[in-house]
């Protein structure tokens, strides 16, 4: 027993953890990096110029991207095509959205040449959209 005016208190509260809040963190942080992991996308390894009049556009959102490698293959999205395969991915998407932005990811060593084709392919299907990535130097 306590003495008087002293306060008693019982060890069986002390035992206990509230490990309620802890759960919905960890659940909460779970549903996170699934989102995260979801929205995050995939580009083809390009080596992106620098030049020193870039502009980055406020939203680039939205865009067909067209990736050229190192090696000159052609790439919508991940996926490997060839010229033609690339027109016949692009018109569908112009025909429905005639004011589609098209965004073509050069690496650094490709000829101008390869570049000027594509530009050339997108516009042959009506794409006028058209803005070439490069970094700030």
């Amino acid at each position: 027993m306590a003495k008087r005016g002293s306060i008693v208190q019982d060890d069986s509260d002390m035992s206990e953890i509230n490990i309620s809040p802890m759960i919905d963190m960890v659940f909460l942080l779970l549903i996170f990096f699934i989102v995260a992991s979801i929205v995050v996308e995939e580009k083809v390894r390009v080596d992106i110029p620098t030049a020193v009049y870039a502009v980055v556009p406020e939203d680039i959102t939205g865009r067909f991207i067209i990736s050229i490698n190192q090696k000159e293959e052609l790439f919508v999205g991940t996926r490997r095509v060839t010229m033609d395969e690339m027109k016949n991915l692009l018109k569908p998407q112009v025909e429905e959205n005639p004011k589609l932005r098209v965004m073509i990811r050069a690496d650094g060593s490709v000829k101008y040449k390869v570049t000027e084709e594509v530009m050339n392919a997108c516009g042959d299907v009506g794409a006028v959209d058209m803005i070439y990535s490069a970094f700030e130097q």
